[in-house]
């Protein structure tokens, strides 16, 4: 009879999730997936979920308790509160601080290979730090090659008047602080007892609702139904419960949950190129990154004469110019040189609508390039390690005709590849010749 009803829940799950429809989360001990890592034994969890979360314990040095809180606050609003369907959370729960068993590993070193293993599109860590009488909490977002590829990635196709070469773009940063937020120390503690209420199952949908169980170490539960402010959670044990999905992290904790909700939107834009939306809790990197795929999509948009003006005015503000009197044009802007480098190609983009828009006209086609090329490589010392500057600098040399210094921009694009260990950076062209940027 329990086998029989294993292959129940077993089937049902299955069907769930090949729906495309799931939301499934999971929670695991972090020392025991690194040991099967390891041993060449870890498996994919969640494996049929579209998109797919990791959370870890915050980094907690000065032993304020509330790593694993935090952790569970942001992964809880991932699953209960997705952009997307067919979402995996993957909660890993452990002290990610100390070392771990004879590899010696620390906090980020862990990060990395599971979230490899697991094929994770997006990862939440972080950093809690008290701060005399009030608690410090980063919040970082970490986005993984595949996703940054497919869904962040463009390339912009100069006309044949300018050498139809192709420039090309990524949305950067694909490691981000995306919060920090400051709490009394009092109302950072009592996050503490908003977690732990998290994983208890409640008996009904309703606050006074007895508690039915706890969410499960190791093992997958899956959100079956919806009413109003609660989800029924269902559990290959076969005893679920319920969960609040709103009105779970008020007050102090609320801008918190604006790192969880810009993770899900960052995947709602690989889906339906919805832009994530800005929030005053946010970092400057993650604000940087939301102004590009506006940026992005503007210039996508039906052509105008105020398309590529918009555009820029929306990078403007993160990337000073040349004769910044605060002295910064050396200093990377957030996100590094990629915001620098979006502008640089829309304004050749500009350039080439002169024709229909009217822009600079008159002014040599030469001149604007290399005006653009003097952009570009003061952006790439700030930043000398950004492939897509790299590359856009050898294709605007070349179109100046000044081969050895388009030899060298491409040589150090290859070795920035190298050095990062990633393929390079290929986009496809648009579909058609008209200046403008297409996803891979």
């Amino acid at each position: 009879m329990m086998q029989r009803n294993f292959m129940i829940w077993l089937v049902a799950l299955i069907a769930l999730l090949g729906a495309g429809a799931a939301s499934a989360g999971m929670q695991l001990d972090i020392e025991k997936e690194l040991r099967l890592l390891r041993d060449g034994k870890a498996q994919k969890h969640i494996g049929l979920a579209r998109y797919r979360f990791a959370v870890f314990t915050f980094e907690d040095p000065d032993g304020t308790g509330l790593g694993n809180a935090v952790a569970s606050i942001l992964s809880h609003n991932l699953l209960m509160n997705s952009k997307v369907s067919s979402v995996g959370v993957l909660r890993y729960v452990g002290d990610l601080s100390k070392a771990s068993d004879d590899r010696q590993l620390r906090y980020f070193d862990k990060v990395e290979p599971l979230i490899e293993s697991q094929g994770v599109q997006v990862a939440i860590w972080g950093t809690i730090r008290r701060r005399g009488d009030r608690v410090r909490i980063d919040s970082f977002t970490q986005l993984s090659p595949s996703v940054m590829d497919t869904a962040f990635s463009f390339s912009f196709q100069m006309p044949p008047a300018m050498g139809a070469g192709r420039l090309v773009h990524r949305i950067g940063p694909d490691r981000m602080l995306t919060q920090r937020l400051e709490l009394p120390a009092d109302q950072a503690a009592n996050l503490a007892s908003i977690a732990a209420d998290l994983d208890r199952l409640r008996a009904a949908p309703k606050d006074s609702s007895p508690f039915a169980g706890q969410l499960p170490l190791g093992s997958i539960y899956y959100l079956k139904q919806r009413q109003g402010e609660w989800v029924q959670v269902g559990m290959q044990s076969g005893k679920g419960g319920w969960l609040r999905t709103k009105g779970f992290c008020t007050g102090s904790c609320a801008p918190l949950l604006s790192v969880s909700t810009f993770a899900s939107e960052l995947m709602a834009y690989d889906d339906r190129s919805s832009i994530p939306s800005s929030s005053t809790s946010l970092a400057p990197d993650a604000l940087a990154f939301i102004d590009q795929l506006m940026a992005v999509e503007v210039l996508n948009g039906v052509p105008d004469q105020y398309a590529e003006q918009e555009a820029l005015y929306r990078l403007n503000p993160w990337c000073p110019g040349k004769d910044d009197v605060t002295g910064s044009k050396h200093a990377p802007p957030p996100g590094g040189a990629a915001i620098c480098n979006l502008r640089a190609i829309i304004r050749v983009v500009a350039f080439s609508r002169k024709t229909a828009w009217q822009f600079q006209e008159g002014q040599p086609t030469e001149n604007v390039v290399r005006s653009v090329v003097d952009e570009l490589a003061t952006v790439s010392m700030s930043d000398p390690r950004h492939v897509p500057t790299l590359k856009n600098l050898a294709t605007l040399f070349s179109f100046l005709g000044d081969t050895e210094r388009a030899k060298l921009a491409g040589r150090l694009a290859m070795d920035a590849v190298s050095a990062d260990q990633a393929p390079a950076y290929d986009a496809p062209p648009p579909a058609d010749q008209r200046p403008q940027s297409s996803k891979p």
